[in-house]
């Protein structure tokens, strides 16, 4: 297969685009391809004319598709998937880009996607599922991201940029409501006020999303007796709160300053459960691996029962701040500082049924705060041969984790539950140049590196809580559960603690070609490296499995043409890439004597080959068509021993469409959107790698297709919008990937998040 996209690559390179581009419809006059404007290159240039793979969606996209939260990004993006977190609650948005994904989410473990608030790096996953209320763009940068932005990601970057305080503007803002289904509603909205006119403006936006009856319903069963404690609970609920003020201050042409504060709340119930089978076996066969049954509390596809509930109440505070000044005419520097606090509690049945195998007895929590800084200089030199920025970058950050969990093999064990603590301290400092030479008119080169240092120090704590003890007493030496045989670094048996540091350094860079062929058609070519730190294993419990893990690498080759023909009426657009990813890292969960344990381990390396293409079709002012399509192929290197590893939540096929209709009537101007989004089936996560993948269907998630629609009436003579969405239109069942318990001979457990049933409803606006 690799072979093949190989040879097939120099074709596509010649017909096809790099990048999706969904652009805004001008819908005063109907539908037209209009100038995209990104700043993927840390400057601001069109879409058509940056050599890199990136998907751009304004505002009106986000409310024309009708997406909502960060988790809806990934179905109109090729390359590009998105779904929650398993059995951790649901405020994580777990992003696979390329088929490079962060499976779990420690204090420890650097993501493989960044997400960015106005260029600030968001260093934990926690609170991402979050609002898209009041976004002026959201940009997606794929493959790896290590020359121009401060933390190395190996798969991509998802930048939101929030809508600007304008001091040239007037008193403006709007306000919006809506209802639907599930007893759901919203209210919010928006105020642009200039202070002093040309120089001071604030903003301020708020929203309240919430959605108040679950989908589901969740039977509590006792996890001792394992019988039904008559409690019961609805899943599927939200509520959602996004509060933002941002200032812009310019107070002369040559410096300009924003500010941007983020409050973000979210309290979210997820619907999960086991989704493994009762397998057929007469007993005269030998023993086959344990499979628990579904324990349902009734024949609804949605209803479950377990023995906790799986919610996530997380809170993230969010400050960024912009000053840019002119130095001269040809030279610019810029100072960006950033800030967050991310407060995270969930509890969640992990293993997702009535059966007490593993759960946690406590909210996890999760508790981080971060401090960037990046300070940069950029301009033009030798008469606009040489496109420059360069700059310096420093990141820190404090956190912890804290687990308490429980389960069959403590309470045989008379433990109630393991009480796990791990505090962390990272520190990133890096240091960046990139030029782009214009070699000719039509051709430019682009060469770009970064070094990055790390340090990364950690400290743990982990004992055992005993049965029927009302409060718990705190370490001891007895209730250790670090091995004194084999122990980890700095082991205190007393205090049941171990710490350890590590440093890590390596070189990121960035190498492109890029040639304008003619007004309608540019190619390029572009080789880029970035590698994610490695860290510490947060909850080894011996030297084995505290062993560091280390940094992993993707290199990444891309040949892309990016196109607008027949008289700017056709946009198409296509990439094919190469990605050598080495030294993977992936989460395992590790069965011991004192319960089940997550380690980081470095999987191996592994080729991923794919296509990413993109067609907008303006067919006349009242019709266009949008479609997107990827696909992608992967294969590792078979290890000296242990299993084959897999990539998980990475679909083979992704393909979207979009039909937009514009009518014009009496009463006011109408636009419609039907489309429709597929993908492949999905592998979860599983320790055992392509053997268990083989073993256990259930670990694999079934492909899906989803159709949604949204019309919306501008009403004439007013500032009055309105809109009718529909997603799930089908109201079909279906899951995301999830959390696999796969030990042969003993367990099998498959517990997946279950994707929303049919929605609707109607949203109103008033502009002023």
């Amino acid at each position: 297969m690799k072979a093949k996209l190989t040879n097939i690559a120099s074709a596509i390179a010649l017909a096809l685009g790099g990048s999706v581009a969904i652009s805004t419809p001008v819908y005063a006059q109907g539908f037209a391809l209009e100038e995209v404007l990104v700043t993927a290159r840390k400057k601001e240039e069109t879409l058509q004319d940056v050599p890199v793979a990136v998907t751009s969606m304004s505002s009106d996209d986000l409310k024309a598709l009708n997406l909502s939260d960060t988790q809806d990004l990934g179905s109109f993006s090729p390359g590009v998937h998105i779904e929650p977190a398993p059995a951790q609650g649901g405020s994580i948005a777990k992003v696979t880009i390329r088929g490079q994904v962060q499976t779990d989410n420690l204090i420890t473990l650097d993501p493989s996607v960044g997400w960015y608030i106005d260029d600030v790096y968001l260093a934990r996953a926690y609170g991402t599922a979050n609002s898209l209320f009041d976004v002026s763009r959201v940009e997606v940068l794929k493959g790896p991201q290590g020359t121009l932005y401060g933390r190395n990601t190996t798969g991509g970057a998802i930048k939101i940029l929030t809508e600007k305080a304008d001091p040239n503007g007037e008193l403006s803002g709007y306000a919006t409501a809506g209802v639907g289904n599930y007893d759901s509603y919203k209210v919010g909205g928006a105020i642009n006020i200039p202070l002093v006119a040309n120089v001071l403006a604030v903003r301020l936006a708020a929203q309240k999303d919430e959605r108040q009856d679950g989908f589901g319903e969740l039977t509590i069963y006792d996890r001792f007796t394992q019988s039904p404690t008559g409690e019961k609970e609805e899943v599927g609920t939200r509520d959602n709160d996004v509060y933002r003020i941002g200032v812009t201050y310019d107070p002369t042409e040559r410096l300009s300053a924003t500010l941007s504060m983020e409050r973000n709340s979210s309290y979210v119930t997820m619907a999960s459960r086991n989704f493994s089978q009762q397998p057929g076996f007469t007993g005269d066969e030998p023993t086959p691996p344990r499979y628990f049954p579904l324990t349902r509390s009734s024949t609804d596809y949605y209803d479950s029962a377990a023995n906790y509930g799986n919610y996530s109440d997380a809170e993230s505070d969010t400050i960024a701040l912009a000053l840019v000044y002119d130095l001269s005419e040809n030279v610019q520097t810029k100072l960006v500082y950033g800030n967050r606090d991310v407060d995270t509690a969930y509890m969640s049945d992990i293993d997702g049924t009535g059966v007490p195998v593993s759960q946690f007895s406590f909210p996890f929590e999760q508790v981080a705060s971060q401090d960037s800084i990046e300070w940069q200089f950029s301009g033009l030199a030798m008469d606009g041969f040489l496109d420059w920025i360069a700059g310096v970058y420093y990141f820190e950050e404090d956190g912890f984790d804290l687990s308490r969990s429980g389960g069959l093999s403590t309470y045989q064990n008379g433990v109630d539950y393991n009480y796990s603590y791990g505090a962390a301290e990272n520190k990133s400092q890096s240091a960046f140049v990139s030029g782009t030479f214009a070699l000719t008119d039509a051709v430019n080169a682009t060469l770009g590196v970064r070094y990055t240092e790390d340090e990364k120090a950690f400290f743990a704590q982990s004992y055992s809580v005993p049965l029927g003890v009302p409060s718990n007493p705190g370490p001891s030496s007895s209730a250790c559960r670090i091995d004194s045989n084999n122990p980890p670094p700095n082991a205190d048996f007393d205090q049941c603690t171990w710490s350890d540091s590590e440093s890590y350094e390596f070189v990121s860079w960035t190498a492109s070609v890029d040639w304008q062929v003619n007004e309608e058609v540019m190619t390029y070519a572009k080789a880029a490296s970035s590698s994610r730190s490695g860290g510490q294993n947060a909850r080894g419990l011996d030297a084995d499995t505290s062993q560091p893990f280390s940094e992993e690498t993707a290199t990444d080759i891309e040949l892309g043409i990016k196109s607008q023909l027949f008289d700017n009426s056709l946009k198409l657009n296509a990439a094919y890439y190469h990605t050598f990813y080495q030294d993977t890292q992936q989460t395992n969960l590790v069965s011991t004597p004192s319960g089940l344990i997550t380690q980081v381990v470095n999987a191996g390396d592994a080729d991923i080959d794919g296509i990413e293409a993109d067609a907008q079709w303006v067919i006349s002012p009242n019709w266009m068509l949008t479609v997107t399509a990827g696909y992608l192929d992967w294969e590792f290197d078979k290890p000296a021993s242990g299993p084959t590893p897999i990539l998980p939540s990475a679909p083979e096929f992704e393909g979207t469409a979009r039909l937009n209709y514009f009518l014009p009537t009496n009463h006011g101007d109408w636009t419609f959107d039907l489309n429709v989004s597929s993908r492949s089936k999905l592998l979860g996560n599983i320790s055992s790698g392509q053997s268990g993948i083989d073993a256990f269907p259930a670990a694999t998630s079934e492909s899906l297709t989803l159709f949604g629609a949204r019309a919306q009436l501008d009403v004439k003579d007013t500032n009055l919008n309105v809109s009718f969405w529909a997603r799930n239109l089908e109201d079909k069942e279906y899951t995301t990937s999830g959390l696999n318990l796969f030990f042969p001979g003993s367990l099998a457990l498959a517990n997946r998040p279950m994707g929303e049933p049919r929605t609707f409803g109607v949203d109103v606006t008033y502009s002023f």
